[in-house]
């Protein structure tokens, strides 16, 4: 096979800058006061550095979602936001064939996605407070304090996040704040996540190197043997993980400095959620020397990344931030075609590259293949496991080699690429989910018709 090697692309070196330059930021943000203002004046500097004029795609949809959140009828506000938003991201990625504009592409595209996640987000957190503002027991939290225009728009180029992620909502950058949280130390939480890095950051520069995405473009990839090539997906998936490992390792970090996730322990704080024992948060909340953690910000969930015994699993240890996102704002608000359509909304999220359709396409039928397999081999009620054997064979047949599989789809992009990586697999996992999928849907069918009838 042609030996082709890989090195770090311009992105990579400036992603890189940007997210040293902002954990340096975060070191000085964090002695100020209420430092909501000047972080977004701040975020919104570093991306009109980065990206000049093109600050203006960004610019556009807050202005528009600021204006139907003014003026819309309060009951339609998220949908007619989510709408919008949607429509203007699709509408600034192809602009650029038809109008004399810059394509949206890169550190700008970046931008566009972190923005439509909180603008949206921010949404619907005033519009569920603006509900249930006369609860006199919630039992969730609401958004305890409603944003200025300026403090919107702060929260929107916010620089913490803005180039990487994770999504953090308007409510725990309220939280973050929190008075008690200046005499709170970040040294612990910081250094586990800088360990990360002594073995992400190598583990990346050598596989980046000796594997490179290019080889599953080329011919070269048709020369060699079936497991081959499926040991080479292996391989590239590493290099994307272990890429993912290391930049969010420092972008959790700059969260954590700066307070944002940060959370006492014994209110059992959930990724995105927050505090989830309100009764505890409320008494510790603004205490001084209480053990707090940094749940609400982790990421990634490693461990399940990586052994996990299912596709579900393993997608919810991912970018939980953004699959919690998707959670609260698409799957728990549609009512039928739950799991197809937030995977449509993430492929339509993450790009218009056929790659992600493909990719998130087949997750929507992983998932059905996976309860369809997972009934037919029953969990032990004694052992609240499934028997081993199964686990060792589908955690390293079905779950690992087609994460593997759906990871080139996403990088490739392409569909060509795609295509000519994909055939020479064979087309294994879609293939062999078809029939699953078919299977669940004819049997879903009568139940639904059932239900309808009952009503």
């Amino acid at each position: 096979m042609e030996k082709i090697t890989g090195l770090m692309s311009r992105d990579d070196w400036v992603y890189t800058g940007l997210l040293l330059f902002s954990f340096a930021a975060s070191c000085y943000v964090r002695k100020i006061g209420n430092n909501t203002l000047a972080s977004g004046a701040l975020g919104f500097a570093m991306a009109l550095f980065i990206i000049g004029p093109r600050i203006a795609y960004s610019l556009g949809i807050c202005a528009i979602a600021v204006g139907i959140q003014e003026f819309a009828p309060k009951k339609k506000v998220p949908l007619y936001v989510f709408l919008t938003t949607f429509t203007y991201l699709m509408f600034v990625r192809f602009a650029h064939y038809f109008l004399p504009v810059v394509e949206v592409a890169s550190h700008t595209n970046v931008i566009q996605l972190i923005i439509t996640l909180r603008i949206i987000g921010i949404t619907f957190e005033e519009n569920d407070a603006w509900l249930h503002k006369n609860d006199e027991n919630p039992t969730k939290r609401y958004l305890t304090r409603m944003p200025t225009l300026l403090e919107k728009f702060a929260y929107f180029y916010h620089f913490c996040g803005l180039f990487t992620g994770p999504y953090y909502t308007y409510q725990m950058l309220l939280d973050s704040q929190n008075p008690a949280l200046q005499s709170w130390d970040p040294t612990p939480e910081v250094k586990s996540r800088f360990v990360r890095l002594l073995w992400s950051v190598p583990a990346f520069v050598i596989t980046n190197h000796y594997f490179p995405l290019d080889t599953l473009r080329s011919d070269a990839i048709w020369e060699v043997s079936f497991c081959t090539r499926l040991v080479y997906a292996a391989l590239i998936f590493v290099v994307f993980k272990t890429r993912v490992y290391s930049a969010w390792a420092i972008a959790e970090s700059i969260c954590v400095i700066l307070g944002i996730g940060i959370y006492p322990a014994a209110s059992n704080p959930r990724i995105i959620v927050g505090p989830t024992d309100l009764k505890v948060f409320q008494e510790l909340g603004e205490k001084e020397k209480v053990e707090m953690n940094s749940d609400a910000i982790v990421n990634l969930d490693i461990p399940k990344v990586e052994f996990s015994d299912g596709f579900r699993d393993g997608m919810k240890a991912w970018n939980r931030s953004v699959q919690t996102w998707l959670a609260l704002y698409v799957h728990s608000r549609v009512k039928f075609m739950r799991v197809e359509t937030t995977m449509l909304v993430s492929a339509i999220w993450h790009g218009t590259y056929a790659g992600y359709f493909m990719s998130f396409g087949v997750v929507a039928m992983c998932a059905i293949l996976e309860d369809v397999i997972f009934k037919l081999v029953p969990v032990n009620p004694e052992t609240g496991l499934r028997p081993q054997w199964f686990r060792i064979l589908y955690t390293h047949t079905i779950r690992c080699r087609g994460f593997e599989m759906l990871a080139t789809g996403f990088l490739l992009k392409n569909a060509s690429d795609v295509h000519h990586f994909w055939s020479s697999i064979y087309y294994w996992l879609p293939l062999l989910c078809v029939p699953f999928y078919i299977y669940s849907v004819k049997t879903a069918a009568p139940k639904l018709k059932r239900s309808q009838k009952s009503e």
